[in-house]
């Protein structure tokens, strides 16, 4: 079942939470839906299967040869999408497609798209440049927006003659040059190639978003035309921006920690030769913490939209310096050795990491645990910790959740994983609070979820189970190790994700103690400012519940955020 937020939303404007008996996030709930997840979709013109990339909102469509050498529309063969949700067609021209999920989401809301109602068995219009733009409607009446890509085959048709083929590839190369004409006038921030552009780029998506080849670096390849106006270097506050060859979205991700995100100065921004830039000037300061579009052009009519967005890394997120068996700084991370050592530094070959492990004590299981929290802050006795009766869920002895402010699109982390069937967790929480420590939170205190990115699973190359917020998992390193990297989702986390099987939003605490720590959100917009990161690694996913694999070994090392 998905998550579901009316009924919290309910419980937030009362100012108190409630009190059902229900523990983790498959709850149910009144009013309207705000699911419009696209699962999936195919055409009877299609070749092979469309390759799908959820994360980007991108669906490249390959077509079939047919007799006629005619693509001018397509037909509906399967559709799902989330129950209750719509689908049809945008009507607005869109120019270059946002990366950025904030900015996606934002264009959604912003397109008008036609009234009827698309099914199994419609048949819609292919556009002049091959590029569709459709919405999935929820039944709230929030849209999401997708690109749907066609390309073409290449070869000339066997019932033609040489000279009408020859005359087909003439009235389509006239095509294809009106189209991008016609892309160049859609509007000033959009660049003369966007279309073929985004269309490239999404033949490139993997069908699997969890491909071990690094399928994050293929999805995001849009093949800026050589002489199109580039930016060729930026700097943000006198620091040097990452700009990756052939895309748009500029990112710097090593800033001070906790720097003002909002007030930030462009320092820096060379241009490519002939090109200008209008949006914004060296000197002056912009929010680059929820990103800005910066538009170059050139004197032809060319223009090409930069997303840049800044941010920072969690201070001793490599891992490298310990004092003890705990992470420097322990002021921002924590873990459960109290009665028994379950995290510990790991070295090998050239790496220094994290080793966390499962084990048992007095015949119950302690999940290994690595976390942005602080474990039993209220200093609940050690007896009673071990009552599982008293502490059916031992994240209620957690203050999880420290001071953040920024936004990244991307977290990567380098691991493995040896769970001898069990599952290990890796995700991170966005956090908008009221207050700021859980163990202070009043009853008037609202935290809502803001972003999240998550991964489960009883293996390291994510065989099993579906973890849609997955870009890629590399092959192992001289160490032993892969690179998982994962996409952060902004507002309501995509469907299946494991967040739906955990406490994150409970509604009511499982102990009756009054030391009990209520860590729970309700679900926000996305768009909210964010006050708190939640990181948590734990060998055993069930940990909580005092439910693992005895030595499942999840083994972790160079957390690293981009932006």
């Amino acid at each position: 079942m998905g998550i579901k937020k009316t009924v919290l939303k309910w419980a937030a404007i009362a100012g108190i939470l409630a009190t059902t008996a229900s523990c983790t996030a498959d709850i149910d709930t009144f009013g309207t839906s705000d699911y419009r997840v696209l699962n999936e979709i195919s055409f009877e013109e299609q070749d092979g299967r469309p390759s799908i990339s959820a994360n980007e909102q991108r669906i490249a469509v390959k077509l079939s040869s047919n007799k006629d050498c005619s693509w001018d529309s397509v037909t509906i063969d399967d559709l799902s999408i989330s129950s209750l949700a719509t689908f049809h067609t945008v009507l607005d021209s869109i120019g270059s497609f946002p990366k950025d999920s904030t900015v996606l989401d934002s264009l959604a809301r912003k397109v008008s798209y036609e009234s009827k109602k698309i099914k199994i068995g419609s048949k819609i219009e292919i556009p002049e440049n091959d590029t569709l733009y459709i919405v999935v409607v929820s039944e709230s009446g929030i849209p999401a927006l997708w690109q749907i890509a066609f390309s073409k085959p290449s070869e000339s048709c066997d019932t033609k003659s040489d000279k009408d083929s020859d005359k087909e590839k003439s009235s389509s190369s006239a095509k294809s040059e009106s189209s991008n004409k016609s892309s160049s006038s859609t509007g000033s921030d959009s660049p003369k190639s966007s279309s073929s552009a985004s269309s490239s780029e999404s033949n490139k998506t993997p069908d699997s978003p969890a491909s071990t080849a690094s399928s994050s670096e293929s999805s995001e390849e849009t093949h800026i035309p050589a002489d199109a106006p580039k930016i060729l270097s930026l700097k943000i506050a006198s620091m040097e921006a990452t700009i990756d060859s052939g895309k748009i979205h500029i990112h710097l991700d090593t800033l001070p920690f906790l720097a003002d995100l909002s007030n930030l100065e462009l320092t820096e921004l060379e241009l490519s030769e002939g090109a200008t830039c209008e949006s914004h000037k060296t000197g002056e300061t912009y929010d680059f913490g929820v990103g800005q579009e910066i538009v170059i052009k050139n004197s032809d009519g060319e223009s090409i939209t930069y997303i840049v967005k800044a941010g920072y890394q969690i201070p001793g997120s490599d891992f490298n310096d310990w004092n003890g068996d705990d992470v420097i700084p322990d002021s921002l991370w924590g873990n459960a050795n109290t009665l028994i050592t379950t995290t510990k530094k790991y070295t090998s070959g050239s790496m220094t990491g994290a080793r966390i492990a499962t084990t048992a004590l007095l015949g119950k299981t302690a999940s290994g645990s690595l976390y942005s929290a602080d474990f039993n802050p209220n200093n609940v006795g050690t007896l009673s910790m071990a009552n599982s009766s008293t502490w059916p869920d031992g994240n209620e002895l957690i203050d999880f959740g420290k001071h953040f402010n920024a936004r990244p699109e991307y977290a990567e982390v380098k691991f493995s994983y040896d769970g001898s069937g069990d599952s290990c967790d890796i995700y991170i929480l966005l956090e908008s609070r009221d207050g700021d420590k859980n163990i202070n939170r009043g009853s008037d205190d609202i935290n809502k979820l803001v972003a999240s990115t998550w991964y489960r699973s009883t293996t390291n190359d994510n065989t099993g189970r579906e973890n849609p917020d997955v870009v890629s998992i590399s092959d192992k390193d001289e160490n032993g190790m892969r690179t998982l990297r994962l996409k952060f989702r902004y507002g309501t986390p995509l469907e299946n994700s494991p967040i739906e099987n955990s406490s994150t939003f409970a509604t009511s605490l499982q102990s009756s103690n009054k030391s009990a720590i209520d860590n729970s959100l309700i679900q926000g917009e996305g768009n909210e400012s964010v006050t708190h990161i939640r990181v948590v690694f734990a060998s055993s996913a069930d940990g909580n519940h005092y439910k693992g694999v005895k030595n499942a070994t999840l083994i972790i090392d160079d957390l690293k955020l981009i932006y």
